[in-house]
């Protein structure tokens, strides 16, 4: 069960650090947080939009592989959620989610059994 948690703890971090990221750019007090964000690239939308999009594939795994287990998975999502949004700093943030499509790379594919960690 701990491997659970910490996976899908970490998939609720890098929600919460898209989104912490995608409101700096909207927000103009926060913009000197997220300078490298100013103008984004392509693929920082793409990053976003996939880590916008995990922790659905997250509930739905647990819907598939534990049943009821899925409101555990949303009460660890939402931790890990608001374990970015207040203990991470914002100015590291944007080094961290250049390392979220790993992060959820090796998680899922570990979740689906493609490889064991």
């Amino acid at each position: 069960m701990g491997f659970y948690f910490v996976c899908y703890v970490l998939v609720g971090m890098c929600f919460g650090i898209s989104g912490t990221i995608h409101l700096a750019r909207q927000d103009e007090r926060r913009m000197s947080v997220s300078m490298f964000w100013l103008n984004p690239p392509a693929w920082g939308e793409i990053i976003i939009l996939v880590s916008a999009f995990a922790p659905i594939l997250a509930l739905l795994t647990s819907l598939i592989q534990g049943g009821l287990w899925v409101f555990l998975t949303f009460v660890e999502l939402a931790l890990g959620a608001m374990i970015a949004r207040f203990l991470i700093p914002l100015s590291a943030m944007n080094g961290l989610l250049l390392l979220t499509p790993i992060v959820l790379a090796v998680i899922f594919g570990a979740l689906w059994g493609f490889w064991y960690i």
